[in-house]
């Protein structure tokens, strides 16, 4: 080791989802190290999921490095870091380079055609497994890390558990149940399911009883307004008003949220909340939440272009597998629904 306490570099990916995956990676690798600084790096949507992880000692997060400048600073941040390992939770070859290039004496990851070679240890992309988590698992694994605990969980700012109750009640909610949540939001438009059947979704829903809340950031606005105008019952609306721990302890509170293929999904399946998953753009085997609780819809297989794939998935369907989930409900452990 370089030092007399080992250093642990983790490059993690950018997207919320990508970090949910991430965690139980961290775990391991605490529970395999307990005495090495962990340092993970990660990306501007996602690293605020790390801030009281527990199995980490710092949070790096990542800016786009620009053009070739940017890349020599960021080996060189690297290379001052005395790591004595890196592992590489992506698949990006650029990554294993900088490690390589800063002259880390162990290199974990992926292999890939062009930098597999400058592994130190590695496993092969499987384009059949889970994108995210298995390959994270069998990254790890390289270690010696124990991974038969592989259970999701998040670290939410605990004060976002004060905070959602007292904006729940500004929107109008008053208990009902069941509720349940919509992110009509993707990482891009072709895995978007078509806002006008949201809205029939939810009208028939809260026709039936059943309390619709819709979620998303500030960038789903307009998704969330072009719902709002086709439907004919009044829902609650949060999009845009709440934090990223707050929306974590809100679909910790939910019965089910109908989601696509978005990190939000992913936040549901690490607390524990059932996911109406639509899938069409993208494979639900590769990209879907983990666990057996969820009713996936997942059309890729049946068409090529990822906007006709997500319309071909129909109201009836969504709303079946919301009765399905909601007709079976049982209570799971929230906080969101203890602090109520």
């Amino acid at each position: 080791m370089r030092g007399k306490r080992e250093r642990i570099f983790v490059f993690a990916r950018t997207g919320i989802g990508d970090i949910v995956y991430t965690i139980p990676a961290l775990r391991a690798l605490r529970e395999r190290f307990p005495d090495a600084h962990i340092i993970i790096e990660a990306g501007e949507r996602g690293h605020s999921l790390l801030r009281y992880c527990p199995y980490v000692d710092e949070v790096w997060v990542r800016v786009r490095p620009r053009g070739l400048r940017g890349k020599l600073l960021s080996i060189w941040n690297l290379y001052k870091g005395r790591f004595d390992r890196a592992v590489i939770l992506d698949r990006s070859d650029e990554k294993t380079l900088h490690t390589f290039l800063a002259r880390i004496p162990e290199r974990y990851g992926v292999r890939k055609k062009l930098f597999g070679k400058l592994l130190t240890a590695s496993v092969e992309w499987n384009p059949d497994a889970h994108d995210m988590n298995d390959h994270f698992r069998k990254v790890v694994e390289l270690l010696g890390c124990d991974t038969s605990d592989w259970r999701l969980e998040l670290f939410p700012d605990p004060k976002a558990y004060q905070s959602l109750p007292e904006k729940l009640a500004q929107v109008g909610w008053l208990g009902e149940r069941p509720l349940v949540g919509i992110n009509p939001g993707a990482s891009s438009p072709e895995r978007q399911w078509l806002p006008e059947r949201y809205a029939q979704v939810a009208d028939t829903l809260q026709q039936e009883g059943v309390r619709i809340v819709l979620l998303g950031g500030a960038g789903d606005l307009a998704l969330t307004e072009g719902i709002l105008k086709t439907m004919r019952t009044k829902p609650l609306v949060l999009t845009g008003k709440l934090t990223l721990d707050e929306l974590i302890v809100a679909i910790s509170g939910l019965d089910a949220l109908i989601s696509g293929d978005t990190g939000p999904a992913h936040l549901a399946a690490a607390v524990g909340t059932p996911v109406v998953g639509l899938y069409g753009a993208t494979s639900a085997r590769r990209y879907g939440p983990i666990g057996d609780k969820h009713i996936i819809i997942d059309k890729s297989s049946r068409c090529e272009l990822g906007h006709e794939c997500m319309a071909s998935i129909t109201t009836a369907e969504v709303l079946n597998g919301v009765h399905a989930l909601i007709s079976s409900l049982q209570p799971h452990a929230s906080h969101f629904r203890n602090s109520l």
